[in-house]
Parts: C-alpha cells; structure tokens; sequence
C-alpha cells in the first residue's frame, strides 16, 4: 500500500519545494510554470517579484553526476 502523505511524482514534490533565493537581490522566487522534462522530472521555472531575475531548475529524476567532482588523488609519502 503506498503512503498518500508522502509525494510519489515529480510534479507532487513541487508543493514541497522551497523556492530558491535570487541570485540578484537574495529575494525569495516565485514559481512560474512547470514542464516535463526528457529526463524524468519537472523542469521548473522560477522568477523573482522584485528584479524579474529568471531561474530554471530541474527537479526529481535521475541526479545529474556531471555536475559532481571527481575524488582528490591523494599524495603518497616518498620513500627512499
């Protein structure tokens, strides 16, 4: 049986997402609109109330890993 309190969709997590601050004036956006996107999840597009700052933000889906760093290669002492 599945949890009704919990979301279950990508455009269910919409309402529980906090929107972003903007990056112009630190203003909390507003959701524009909401679209599905090749991948999965909902590609959302926020907009702020006081500078028209537009941001768009996949969310759910697969996690983009190009944007992770690869692990630090860690030195190894000399020995002689």
């Amino acid at each position: 049986m599945i949890d009704q309190s919990e979301p279950t969709t990508p455009a269910e997590t919409l309402g529980a997402l906090k929107p972003p601050r903007c990056a112009m004036c630190r203003a909390r956006m507003t959701l524009l609109r909401s679209e599905p996107d090749a991948g999965g999840g909902d590609k959302c597009t926020f907009t702020c109330p006081k500078c028209e700052f537009v941001k768009t933000k996949v969310v759910g889906g697969p996690p983009d890993l190009s944007r992770h760093r690869p692990p630090k290669k860690t030195r190894r002492p000399q020995t002689r």
